[in-house]
């Protein structure tokens, strides 16, 4: 995890500039929750700033509760735990990573420290860490050397949760390999394809943030045309499906009738009441504007009843 220090976090954003961190190697997988192939690349291409997360109440929290869940790991295990901190690969040139703890036994291990709310637990944890966190681990493995590793993670402020995994040979050599093919392409200019994840709309914006141009001829480029119909498909789909949806929620809304909820064999309908926000005066001369009661329509799936 990033250092909380003004002037070291200063030095690890310039550490991690000139590599791929474990935290970053899921990009290059597809598999990143948080940062596209195609954003990470103009990121390290140095085209656009790293996105700033020091203000994210999950980072801030996850940083003041580290060295808690650290004590709380060494206790239950019986570990000793060693100060982390930035290490570069002395076999692959640009691939690195941040440790939150190395492990003093069993030949010596890292480990990784998350911090988890229980819905996103519940979403994308399941009974082990997600592929991006076990990737990230890896990636410690191999860029130290060590044999084994655990990700520890508070689960909702009160459940820890602890896992340990040994080295993967095959993970190792294939990140590797996809470090030394990522540093490649942006030494020979050769960008990834756009994806249409969030990551890379917001590299997108912080790139072309103004219209600087009145026009670009792109009458040559045989992608364009492409691109330009299939947004059209794209977005009449869209408009259908819209169109869909609100037919098949008004056949439920009409069946439900008063009721708050609607057993349905292989489908559970709730449709809660959702109370009125009346209009609020800010401070004189100014009305925060309320909203109308409504009922909320959700549909879940459940066991079918015989």
């Amino acid at each position: 995890m990033a250092p909380s220090d003004a002037a070291a976090l200063d030095a690890w954003h310039a550490a991690r500039a000139r590599v791929v961190g474990a935290s970053e190697v899921a990009a290059l997988f597809g598999v990143s929750p948080h940062t596209s192939h195609w954003s990470l690349w103009q990121i390290k291409a140095g085209r656009v700033a790293a996105p700033d997360i020091s203000g994210d109440n999950r980072v801030r929290w996850g940083l003041r509760l580290e060295n808690v869940i650290a004590d709380a790991v060494a206790e239950e295990r019986g570990w000793t735990l060693l100060p982390g901190g930035h290490r570069t690969s002395s076999r692959i040139e640009g691939w690195g990573c941040t440790l939150d703890r190395e492990i003093g036994d069993r030949g010596g291990g890292v480990l990784e420290i998350k911090t988890v709310d229980w819905l996103v637990r519940k979403r994308d944890w399941g009974e082990e860490p997600p592929p991006h966190i076990l990737l990230q681990l890896q990636a410690q493995l191999g860029v130290t050397g060590r044999e084994w590793g655990a990700v520890a993670a508070l689960v909702g402020g009160n459940e820890l949760r602890i896992w340990e995994y040994q080295a993967r040979p095959r993970i190792i050599a294939e990140i590797a390999k996809r470090v030394r093919a990522f540093w490649k392409s942006i030494r020979e200019n050769r960008p990834p394809p756009v994806d249409g994840s969030p990551s890379t709309a917001d590299t997108l914006a912080a790139l072309y943030p103004n219209a600087a141009r009145p026009m670009l001829d792109l009458r040559a480029d045989t992608l364009a045309p492409e691109a330009c119909a299939g947004y059209l498909r794209a977005r009449e789909a869209e408009a259908a499906a819209r169109r869909e949806k609100a037919h098949y929620e008004a056949i439920l809304r009409e069946k439900a009738g008063d009721a708050e909820a609607v057993m349905v064999n292989g489908f559970t309908v709730r449709l809660p009441a959702i109370a009125a926000i009346p209009d609020r005066v800010a401070e004189p001369g100014e009305t925060i504007k309320g909203r109308a009661g409504y009922r909320r329509l959700s549909v879940s799936t459940r066991e079918t009843v015989q």
